[in-house]
């Protein structure tokens, strides 16, 4: 992943709304800074001009569509997972679970690493956990263990 991706764009209230009609609301966009590794939230006015930037530190963004496809495949084409989550039977749970951990080598600032989950019986038995950074653009753990629990292995075997 390269450059600025968007994870959100809302019309909200400007921070100087009590000075601005009614009607009149800002655009406010939340995104992922991979250059800089970090989270960009950008206030438009209405009229589509820049009036504020922040970096919230520790902010976490729903993946887009390119990250989620990303983050996916690279649990797929990593020789360390590839043989269990490229099964018929297998689906993968990824997007929502982001991960930021201090002190972690791999998953502290800067980084944006998501959890992938493999699951068979519908979703219902996960038999891997992993967690790629999508800034280094690899497999950080290929199989994370976040309860101190192993996955149960239903139906697969690895």
């Amino acid at each position: 992943m390269r450059g600025y991706v968007e994870s959100s764009r809302v019309t909200d209230f400007c921070p100087d709304q009590s000075e601005r009609r009614d009607d009149e609301r800002c655009v406010v966009t939340r995104g992922w800074d991979y250059a800089r590794g970090q989270n960009i939230v950008r206030t438009f006015d209405p009229n589509g001009n820049l009036i504020a930037t922040q970096y919230p530190p520790g902010a976490d963004l729903s993946l887009t569509e390119p990250e989620r496809q990303r983050a996916a495949a690279l649990v797929k084409l990593d020789p360390r997972t590839r043989d269990i989550v490229n099964k018929p039977d297998v689906m993968l749970w990824h997007g929502g679970f982001a991960m930021r951990e201090p002190g972690d080598p791999f998953c502290d600032r800067g980084s944006r690493c998501i959890r992938v989950i493999a699951a068979v019986n519908n979703g219902d038995d996960v038999i891997l956990h992993s967690v790629v950074d999508l800034m280094s653009d690899r497999v950080v753990y290929p199989d994370y263990v976040p309860s101190g629990r192993k996955a149960a292995h239903s139906s697969l075997e690895h």
